[in-house]
């Protein structure tokens, strides 16, 4: 029987992590296209061509490394992302790159692997350096040109293009140089239900809708102190208006999210009304329809108020991902293998965007999902047991040879 070696797998998983210093009180800081990025990209790299495989690099930095490589050979892919958010957990994405690392280790030692199978690292999957999230996995599906994405800018200017050129990971590969038969991503679920119902696995049916708007609410600056209530051109008479909107709207409907993360204000000074608030709003739900009807009704509000105070607005969007349904075939295989296991399981909606909901447009793709501990994510004190870590290994390696035997 093969066996996942844990020693192995671990010690990988924190020469990855310890590239960041104070780790403990940081967290990861590997955000996307940086030196942090480069050293993790550089390492791994050197693993993939220490296990012999073949590594090509796309025209947005995505890694790949196959067994053996054929463009029409239709490979099973497995793999996820390396970058994280500000402060970031130790597993969001690393545990899909390294676990299948493991795996094609295991089967590579075993004999020689019949089919093609390759790990992918996906690029800027997070997000937080440059907008869309998923820009890796989105990109190679070939659904923008690259010469519009390679433009994209981060908030210091600098250009996609730019940042691959600055860590050398502009590739020479296309978008789509090949296409995957399979793709299947490992990852640590990033909410709480696995925790508070006690499952071993997530069987992992699709990802939510996404929806990222980026608004501009614009007044006027004037002193505190001497303006009169009856004329100040504040905008936050309008932003009150709209968190008041959607903490009531969304804590009234547990099935329909939005949030406002990101807030800036100008002048940002605390004795002069602001004259500009910039704001993100990110709006998910399950259902297409009903995330676009709430979105409907808060360009309606934001609407409404801005007349109501003499403000003007701006909106843009940022990203518009449908929902996305995994395929039934892989998840079947995957729940067989559980029942083999004798893992704990339930069916599971993905809340947060993942590589393989773009990869879904190309092939035939899925997740496997290991618990949060306390449904901790992006943060430094995210956290999974070391038994359900190898659990999700055992059923990477599981489903990963059966694939392997489906014509």
């Amino acid at each position: 029987m093969n066996k996942i070696n844990s020693k192995r797998f671990f010690n990988r998983l924190n020469i990855i992590n310890n590239l960041n210093k104070d780790l403990s009180k940081n967290g990861v800081n590997r955000i996307t296209l940086t030196k942090k990025d480069k050293q993790a990209r550089d390492i791994i790299v050197s693993w993939m061509k220490k296990l012999g495989l073949i590594v090509k690099i796309d025209n947005i930095g995505n890694i790949f490394g196959f067994n053996y490589f054929e463009k029409d050979a239709q490979p099973i892919i497995l793999g996820s992302h390396i970058d994280t958010v500000r402060n970031g957990g130790k597993y969001d994405g690393l545990l899909g790159v390294l676990g299948a690392l493991e795996v094609i280790e295991i089967l590579n030692n075993k004999n020689k692997i019949p089919k093609n199978i390759g790990i992918a690292i996906f690029t800027n999957e997070e997000g937080v350096r440059f907008s869309p999230d998923m820009m890796g996995s989105w990109s190679f599906t070939k659904v923008e040109k690259i010469n519009k994405i390679h433009k994209i800018k981060d908030d210091q200017n600098i250009t996609v293009k730019q940042a691959l050129k600055e860590i050398n990971y502009l590739g020479k590969e296309k978008q789509l140089f090949f296409k995957p038969k399979y793709f299947l991503e490992l990852h640590v679920e990033q909410g709480p239900l696995l925790d508070i119902y006690k499952k071993d696995i997530g069987i992992v049916k699709g990802v939510q809708a996404i929806n990222w708007l980026y608004i501009s609410l614009l007044g006027q600056s004037n002193h505190a102190g001497t303006t009169p209530n009856s004329k100040k051109v504040d905008p936050n008479k309008v932003f009150s208006k709209i968190l008041n909107f959607i903490n009531k709207k969304t804590y009234s409907n547990s099935k329909q999210l939005a949030t406002v993360g990101k807030v800036e204000y100008f002048p940002n000074q605390t004795n002069v009304i602001p004259n500009k608030i910039n704001f993100t709003i990110d709006i998910r739900n399950k259902d297409d329809l009903k995330l676009k009807n709430f979105r409907k009704e808060l360009i309606k509000q934001i609407n409404f108020y801005s007349k109501c105070y003499s403000i003007d607005f701006k909106i843009k969007e940022l990203v518009n991902f449908k929902s996305v349904k995994f395929n039934q075939k892989i998840n079947n295989i995957i729940k067989k293998n559980v029942l083999k296991n004798k893992f704990s399981h339930m069916n599971i909606y993905s809340g947060a965007g993942h590589d393989a909901q773009m990869l879904s447009k190309i092939c035939s793709t899925s997740m496997i999902f290991i618990p949060s501990l306390r449904g901790i994510s992006h943060d430094k004190k995210e956290d999974t047991k070391k038994q359900q870590i190898l659990n999700g290994l055992r059923l990477l390696l599981n489903v990963t040879e059966d694939l392997l035997k489906i014509n």
